[in-house]
């Protein structure tokens, strides 16, 4: 019996190859937590676009594929590896972008709906799928991959170039397969289109990784090659811990890592790295816990009792209120009002 095979598909099956070894390279080396989260999710991505790749083999072999209970299933489960992709997207970018990042149990609640239909997936029939569960995998995907744009947009500056252009350029590969695989263009793109894409990315990926000459570091831990000493990082860090005292800059709300580092006269990266490393925090957290402390000084200060709240957030350097009330009453576990009035 001859087997069909056509150059895309045979593009795309190279491709997702690469993409489990990719995983277990990023499992095994530098075996900090975003690099394994990564290597999870290079897993549950290859899986299940092995899936398109299985379905469109069939589709040029209609004869090959004779048993159709066990085609079936193994279909299913690398449908159900949709609801894998999306929460190890999100906590990829979340491990990057928090250096106090650590695993906790109630992770595994994202995974839920993963580890249920893995399962079940024997015994759900195509109408499952076809009749909302395919567009619920794909809104599960969007979903996160929204999270982890927030996460990107609001800590992006904060953190080092190299890392800050390799999460940007996956966020638009991601955004490009997503495209293909929406259910509206998958009708033109077929079953071997997305796989395509997905081979393409991780071939250029492996090409970068090839070229890297330290502009963007796959491997190395966090500021690992970095040459700042101690003495300067404890200098960097006693600089900064006076300036903030003194001049009390958080107070601007358009306040930026270079701007801070600029003013005390210390390079960006530099900063950056000692905030993270001694504070264990990114710069946005240690500027917000600055800006809730003067916050409390103000409300426990009668001469400020005049000013409304939202007033008070703007002079504390918070640009929105609702940020205010929200990191104020996961901190303090109260609101400002209440807070306020609790100190009369």
């Amino acid at each position: 019996m001859r087997f069909n095979i056509d150059i895309p598909t045979l593009f795309a099956f190279f491709g997702t190859f690469q993409g489990l070894v990719f995983a277990a390279i990023f499992w095994l080396k530098n075996r900090n937590i975003s690099n394994k989260i990564f290597s999870l999710l290079l897993l549950a991505t290859s899986v299940r676009i092995a899936k398109n790749i299985f379905v469109h083999l069939r589709e040029l072999n209609p004869d090959l594929f004779t048993w159709y209970e066990v085609w079936r299933t193994s279909v299913y489960i690398g449908i159900s590896h949709q609801f894998a992709i999306g929460p190890l997207f999100f906590l990829y970018f979340k491990a990057k972008m928090d250096p106090g990042f650590r695993w906790d149990r109630g992770y595994l609640w994202h995974f839920v709906p993963y580890f249920l239909l893995v399962v079940i997936s024997p015994f759900v029939q195509w109408s499952f799928w076809q009749y909302g569960g395919l567009w619920f995998s794909y809104f599960s995907i969007l979903l996160y991959y929204v999270l982890a744009f927030r996460i990107y947009y609001r800590k992006g500056k904060d953190t080092d170039q190299g890392t800050s252009i390799w999460l940007k350029g996956l966020l638009w590969v991601v955004a490009v397969i997503m495209v293909a695989y929406s259910p509206v263009l998958f009708h033109y793109t077929g079953y071997i289109g997305g796989a395509v894409l997905y081979a393409l990315a991780l071939f250029s990926t492996g090409y970068i990784m090839l070229m890297d000459k330290g502009k963007v570091s796959f491997f190395r831990a966090k500021y690992g090659t970095s040459s700042l000493s101690n003495t300067k990082v404890r200098e960097i860090r006693s600089r900064l811990e006076q300036f903030m005292q003194r001049e009390k800059p958080f107070t601007d709300p358009e306040l930026t890592l270079q701007v801070l580092a600029h003013s005390i006269d210390v390079l960006p990266h530099h900063l950056s790295r000692v905030i993270n490393q001694e504070f264990k925090v990114s710069f946005t957290d240690y500027i917000n816990a600055f800006r809730l402390k003067e916050a409390v000084l103000r409300l426990k200060d009668p001469k400020y009792d005049h000013l409304k709240l939202s007033a008070l957030a703007y002079d504390c350097g918070f640009n929105s209120v609702p940020t205010f009330n929200t990191l104020f009453k996961k901190v303090y576990k109260t609101t400002p009002s209440k807070f306020r009035k609790g100190t009369d």
